[in-house]
């Protein structure tokens, strides 16, 4: 009986060493984008004409507009500014509008600006910790990322912004 107890025991910590050390890698080495989605062309300006619409409206649409009717998005880390060797830790908060209502954290949507929009929200959840996205030790591809936020309250007001993350 004794010799039946040690082999399981045995088959159950090396099940457990194998577990444990396969959720370690992969921690390691979370990336949000691909090298080939950042190998992509950068998103340009809408090449929509313009043709008779009023002075005005006669610009095409640009790419870094940003809209604050819905919740407040600050951007704590990543700094746009610096440019970054390894690893990058995220936190992305999520604040209620004085004069709106809770933040609807399942309308939030992270669109990676490339030759066209890649929605990587899917990608992200894992990291949504109420009211934020708070991920450490994230991988880029070198290059120059732009990220779109977007996210509504619980009446649809809508906010959005842009931030950028460079990588050397």
């Amino acid at each position: 009986m004794k010799l039946k107890q040690s082999v399981i025991l045995m088959a159950v910590i090396l099940f457990l060493n194998v577990a444990v050390s396969g959720g370690a890698e992969e921690k390691e080495t979370v990336a949000w984008i691909t090298q080939e989605e950042a190998a992509l062309p950068a998103m340009k300006s809408s090449g929509t004409s313009t043709k008779g619409l009023p002075e005005s409206e006669n610009q095409p649409f640009q790419v870094k507009k940003q809209t604050m009717a819905g919740p407040i998005i600050k951007i704590e880390k990543p700094d746009e500014d610096q440019f970054y060797d390894d690893l990058i830790d995220i936190l992305i908060s999520f604040d209620r509008n004085p004069i709106g209502e809770p933040v609807n954290m399942e309308s939030l949507r992270i669109v990676y600006l490339k030759m066209f929009g890649i929605d990587i929200t899917d990608r992200i959840r894992p990291y949504i910790k109420e009211t934020r996205i708070d991920a450490n030790g994230i991988k880029f591809p070198e290059g120059e990322h732009e990220f779109e936020i977007r996210i509504k309250d619980n009446e649809q007001m809508e906010s959005s912004e842009i931030f950028k993350i460079k990588v050397n």
